[in-house]
């Protein structure tokens, strides 16, 4: 029986690696991912057969490629509808994006990296690579990811810097651990972090934090333009900190 049982762990365990691996890379043959995966290729044969039976997997059957079926892509949709506070979120982006006629974005900390959730652009939406939904970003160079670091204590942030590949992205972006730390100081008094072209060049951005009932960040709006003065800063702060903590309040959040 423990045998059988590690038999079908291992296999989920490599269903869902395949599937991974397809979402990433595209279409593939039952050669690419086996090059890819290193996986034995008969027990890989088998393991396609059985994710396409069950619709997860499509095949083409002109050059044997594999992809994922619109079952994943319905899967994913209702994983994050099934998250009450999305609406309520997707609320407040669409009246900043209108209001300011911004980038408004609702992100979240996932494996030490800022993942995009919602997005809304009134006037372009081409803007930016970086406000695409599920597009993945450095934690310790937008604003978002550094409003989300605030809520840690120092010795968190350094274990999350020291755990992540620091990339310069621009000539802004922060390098030194000092640095950000100084950076960080400033978003916890003033309640609001800064992407000043860190993360992309022509990019500012800035971003503040949400809070749960439990007093625990559930990600972080923010928003973004090709330009960021001063005045342009406090109109925005002020109805960012607004939204944050009307958002904040209503999912139970107290001071």
């Amino acid at each position: 029986m423990a045998t059988e049982n590690n038999n079908l762990v291992q296999a989920l365990d490599r269903g869902l690696l395949v599937m991974e691996t397809i979402a990433v890379d595209g279409p593939m043959t039952l050669n690419d991912i086996h090059k890819k995966l290193n996986l034995n290729k008969p027990s890989l044969s088998r393991l396609l057969s059985t994710l396409c039976d069950d619709g997860y997997l499509l095949q083409n059957d002109n050059d044997g490629t594999f992809k994922l079926s619109m079952k994943m892509f319905e899967i994913g949709v209702k994983a994050v509808r099934n998250v009450a506070y999305l609406s309520l979120v997707r609320e407040n982006l669409a009246q900043l994006s209108s209001e300011l006629n911004v980038v408004a974005q609702f992100s979240i900390e996932d494996k030490n990296e800022l993942l995009c959730i919602e997005s809304f652009d009134q006037s372009n939406a081409t803007f930016s690579v970086y406000t695409n939904v599920g597009e993945r970003s450095s934690l310790f160079s937008t604003s978002a990811g550094k409003a989300i670091l605030s809520t840690y204590s120092n010795n968190e942030i350094r274990e999350k810097w020291d755990n992540a590949h620091i990339v310069q992205l621009t000539s802004n972006t922060i390098l030194n651990f000092d640095d950000l730390m100084r950076d960080i100081s400033q978003t916890r008094s003033r309640n609001y972090a800064l992407d000043m072209e860190e993360n992309e060049p022509g990019l500012f951005c800035i971003g503040t934090v949400l809070m749960n009932y439990n007093r625990v960040p559930i990600g972080a709006i923010s928003l973004s333009s090709h330009s960021m003065t001063k005045e342009e800063e406090k109109e925005r702060s002020e109805l960012l900190l607004q939204h944050a903590q009307r958002i904040s309040y209503m999912l139970g959040y107290t001071m």
